[in-house]
């Protein structure tokens, strides 16, 4: 048996013929014998409370893409902007992130502590993609603000829920947040 978790990022209900009776993996079709909905609207997400630190478990190898360059590490603002990016991709108007306040953010956040490894994954035959598995604490600098530390809280959640990083639909970038301080 194997636990998949989906993430669905539109408020409301979920789409029509979910969940499916079968999910095809390539050539193999399997049975969904089971399904939960654990609903996280982004009002939610918003008002769960502040962050100062944050440990992330990089479940499927985590990579940024830049200018024809991946970047196979947890780096803390490519990790933030991304979900900011993301956030504001989605969310409702009214929780949109303002870009002054992800500055702010990205301006201090900081890598406290990494352990993992790259992971070389086949996309195909002849390509392959590397990325990063393992674990990382993020921090906040103790001049950040209240609101920067909510925002924090906030996109830490939603990691949870959208990926991190480049190719997050194709299975990349999943993550377990660990205890928020």
């Amino acid at each position: 048996m194997t636990l998949w978790r989906l993430g669905w990022l539109r408020d409301g209900e979920l789409p029509e013929g979910w969940p499916p009776r079968t999910v095809r993996f390539g050539p193999c079709e399997q049975q969904v014998t089971g399904f939960d909905v654990d609903p996280w609207p982004f009002a939610r997400l918003a008002s769960a409370g502040p962050a100062r630190r944050v440990r992330l478990r990089m479940i499927t190898p985590l990579f940024f893409s830049r200018s024809g360059r991946d970047l196979p590490l947890p780096e803390p603002v490519l990790i933030v902007r991304s979900l900011w990016t993301r956030w504001n991709a989605y969310a409702p108007a009214a929780l949109e992130i303002d870009e002054g306040i992800a500055r702010e953010l990205a301006d201090a956040v900081f890598l406290d502590s990494v352990s993992g490894a790259s992971r070389q994954v086949p996309l195909t035959e002849q390509i392959r993609q590397v990325g990063f598995v393992g674990s990382a604490e993020l921090r906040l600098l103790k001049t950040a603000s209240v609101t920067v530390a909510d925002v924090f809280g906030a996109l830490s959640r939603f990691a949870a829920i959208a990926g991190i990083g480049a190719l997050t639909t194709h299975g990349f970038g999943a993550v377990e947040v660990g205890p928020t301080v």
